[in-house]
């Protein structure tokens, strides 16, 4: 027997989608993250063509390929998309039957991730509200796929945890269940994809309404009785191709070309977005660093120290001269050049800015900021071990008393808190961990990526 076309188009998917997750499983939330950093950049007056090129170029590419082919991105690259899919699958075949969704209250229900992605984007984004970022299930996705057992043992006891089994267990009923009603990315898809130029066909001539089609389509779209699926709901899976008995739905070219076109393009940007250099501030000008006339608090000396990030240990190598942090050099580190480059610039500026390793992490690349922090603090740490430790100062830091209207020049030798696990949602806060690279999906595969590497770039405070 002769298979159909379609079933050749879903096996060109699965392997799509199988590579997609190896590869870059927290794509979805990368692309998302960089749709927030343009928002927030553009609010805050701070865009920067040169300094967002990597985020201007991937938003544009998706949102580009989405508007002209529609949203393959979805249909074959979404792991979070593929996971539904997958127990859907299991579902129908081991425990339940396909619930029918009344297709009023299907529509209504698809008009819900609208307002979630309006609250994202009016109210954490904009209006910076203070929602816990550890209620966002995408980031704990991100963090479950990372492998850093450390990281996968964060994401469970956490409100985004118990989203994720709730989305789980709905998908077990509701194919896409996410998708189809809370995904903010795909609200963002659906108004782009409106007027795409790649449709899914219909002949009226062999079509006998049988609505076998839209019983399948993962997205529940009502198919019969229209020449062409126009609805932006549509993800391009093309399972309603593969199921059509008189084959009387079509889309040319060929849905495993165009989606493996789409794929590469997309993928290609990722790759291509890694390989880009974030600028890295060499030197902090005066006006940046409080100048002190006296000596600071910490012990002279070269010392090194490590932090965990993502994928694995960052180290660092921290100068301190006249009782101050002088220098710091990133000697290695595990994560995403990405996400790494993004908190690393900004770390250690405000480290040596404010003399302390408790500094603001970076939104969007909340796991490196960490480890830079950690790293710095350890080898702060590192450099008083073993040593006579001054009275009232258990971390072996040198204390002195600053004159009256005098700052110390640092309030704790200790790294910033931190913890949380939000993934693209978030907006920055003392200490606190907002964003993921899961948003980083994951111990070095951050927003999908899969690089880890070495890194160098020095960065000077001046004293007097």
């Amino acid at each position: 027997m002769v298979k159909k076309p379609g079933f050749f188009t879903q096996f060109v998917r699965h392997l799509v989608q199988l590579a997609a997750f190896i590869l870059f499983p927290g794509l979805f939330i990368t692309v998302f993250s960089a749709v927030r950093d343009l928002v927030t950049a553009f609010m805050d007056g701070q865009f920067s063509f040169s300094g967002m090129f990597p985020q201007i170029i991937l938003v544009f590419t998706v949102f580009l390929i989405t508007a002209l082919w529609g949203r393959f991105f979805c249909g074959f690259l979404c792991s979070f998309g593929m996971l539904q899919e997958l127990l859907f699958f299991f579902s129908r075949r081991a425990l339940f039957k396909k619930v029918r969704v009344p297709e009023r209250f299907d529509a209504v229900m698809k008009y819900l991730k609208y307002g979630i992605l309006a609250f994202i984007t009016a109210g954490v984004w904009i209006l910076a509200l203070p929602v816990d970022s550890s209620w966002n299930p995408w980031g704990v996705f991100g963090m479950l796929v990372s492998g850093n057992l450390s990281v996968v043992s964060r994401a469970i006891p956490t409100a985004g945890f118990v989203l994720l089994l709730t989305i789980a267990a709905g998908s077990l009923f509701v194919e896409r269940f996410f998708c189809r009603y809370l995904c903010p990315l795909g609200a963002l898809f659906v108004m782009v994809s409106g007027k795409r130029l790649y449709k899914v066909r219909r002949r009226s001539d062999t079509c006998t309404n049988c609505g076998l089609c839209t019983r399948t389509c993962s997205m529940g779209i009502h198919i019969p009785e229209k020449d062409a699926v126009v609805s932006g709901e549509c993800i391009q899976c093309m399972q309603c191709l593969a199921i059509c008995p008189k084959e009387s739905l079509s889309a040319n070219p060929a849905g495993a070309i165009a989606g493996t076109a789409a794929a590469a393009a997309i993928g290609g940007t990722v790759v291509a977005g890694n390989l880009v250099s974030f600028p890295v501030s060499e030197t902090i000008s005066s006006r940046q660093v409080t100048e002190k006339a006296e000596k600071g608090i910490y012990k002279d000396g070269v010392y090194t120290g490590v932090g965990e990030g993502f994928r694995g240990t960052t180290q660092v190598q921290v100068t301190v001269e006249d009782g101050y942090i002088a220098d710091i050099t990133v000697l290695s580190y595990r994560d995403d050049r990405e996400f790494f480059q993004k908190a690393q610039s900004a770390v250690i500026n405000a480290i040596l800015t404010e003399q302390t390793p408790d500094v603001d992490a970076v939104s969007g690349a909340t796991f490196s900021s960490s480890s830079i922090m950690d790293a710095v603090a350890d080898a702060l740490g590192a450099g008083s071990a073993g040593q006579e430790q001054p009275a009232g100062n258990e971390n072996g830091f040198e204390t002195e008393i600053p004159e009256a209207g005098e700052e110390s020049g640092s309030e704790s030798g200790q790294p910033g808190a931190g913890g949380g696990n939000g993934h693209g949602w978030g907006q920055p806060g003392a200490g606190q961990e907002n964003d993921s690279e899961a948003g980083q999906p994951g111990n070095g595969r951050h927003g999908g990526g899969w690089h880890g590497g070495l890194g160098g770039g020095r960065h000077r405070g001046k004293r007097n």
